[in-house]
Parts: C-alpha cells; structure tokens; sequence
C-alpha cells in the first residue's frame, strides 16, 4: 500500500480511516461504516487545508493564517492542535512527520505548555505547505480506498451469513420449510374460514 501512495504517510491515513469507517460500521452497518469515514476525512482535509493556508501565508500575513505559525530568521513552528485533538489524532501527527521525511524537509515535533508544535525552517515554508497540499491529496485517495474496503467487508459478510444458511444440514432444512408450510396453509383455512361462514348464512 506504501507504494500505492509513494509513501508510508498515505498508508498511514489509509489505516486510520479505515480504522474508524470500521468502527461504525460495526456499531451501525455499511452506511454508519461510510458516514464515519466521511466525517474523519472532512475534519482532516480541513486540518490539512488549514495548515498549508497558515504556512503559506506566514511569511506575508501571519495574521490571516487560521492555524498559528511562529516565526523568526531560522525556524518556523504550527500550531498541531487541530491534528491532535482528531480522534487517535497522534496517528495522523504521524503522518505528517512521515510525508516531511519523504520530501526531506527538516522538521521536528515538540511539545510547549500542552499544546503540539511542528518546527521548521523558515526558508522550507513553501515546501512545507506544499507538502500538506499533498497530504490533501493522500488523504482523498485515502478515503476513496478505505470506502470501498468497507463496502468489501459489507459484502463479505452478507456472503458470509448466506453460506452458513446453505451449510445447514438438508434434514433441517426440510424441516424449516415444512413448519413454515404448515404456518401458511394453517394461516390460508383461517382467513377462508370467514368467507364459508358468510356463505353458508346466505344460503340459509
């Protein structure tokens, strides 16, 4: 899957998507299943949109950025707030770190009075935000896959519960069909019942 995306940063969204569409699915079925991964990906692409735009604009107008960026002659630092207040936000952290590993921009993870910051250098601006235009990116391809896994899964286990019906034995099977032959035929003489009934008061 790695390859698939060029990195392990897709692979990781990937897995974290998946992991949550999962999770619904299995509280509320295939639709609760896509409706999880659809909200997951929207709060990310929106962090991901956030952070390019802060970064972008943090050498122009840092007042106009929407996540903070601090900077000075050498080093830049993002606010990571948004990322990590995403359920099991830390897996998404970590694949930002990944995608800057891959496009070798120095950069680092720190931590200041509980909230978590990503330091780079100034000059790496451009990269960095286009790098987070990535992610975008990687995160739709993502979600398309993460989709279609689940309704993958949907379909297996529908699979699944119409072989257990075709391993029951003939004998109980028989005897299913049966009851279920007598229930209706004894449901067909009691609604006909009525019809006699009238019948005969009219013949009378």
């Amino acid at each position: 899957m790695a390859d698939d995306f060029g990195d392990d940063a897709g692979q990781q969204i990937f897995d974290w998507a998946l992991r949550l569409g999962l999770e619904g699915y299995r509280r509320g079925g295939g639709p609760a299943g896509q409706r999880a991964v659809e909200e997951a990906i929207g709060r990310l692409e929106a962090a991901l949109e956030n952070a390019r735009d802060a970064v972008g604009a943090s050498t122009d107008s840092p007042a106009e950025a929407r996540q903070e960026v601090r900077t000075d002659a050498r080093f830049a630092r993002l606010d990571m707030s948004e990322f990590a207040e995403l359920e099991d936000g830390q897996r998404v952290i970590s694949a930002v770190d990944a995608k800057l590993t891959a496009n070798d921009i120095w950069h680092g993870m720190t931590e200041d009075g509980g909230t978590p910051w990503l330091v780079f250098k100034t000059a790496d601006a451009p990269a960095v935000a286009s790098t987070f235009d990535q992610l975008v990116s990687d995160t739709r391809e993502a979600a398309s896959r993460a989709a279609e896994r689940i309704r993958q899964e949907q379909e297996r286990e529908g699979g699944s519960r119409g072989a257990d019906r075709d391993r029951e034995p003939l004998k109980e099977r028989a005897e299913r069909a049966r009851r279920a032959s007598e229930a209706q035929s004894h449901d067909t003489e009691r609604d006909r019942a009525p019809e006699q009934d009238r019948v005969e008061t009219r013949s009378k």
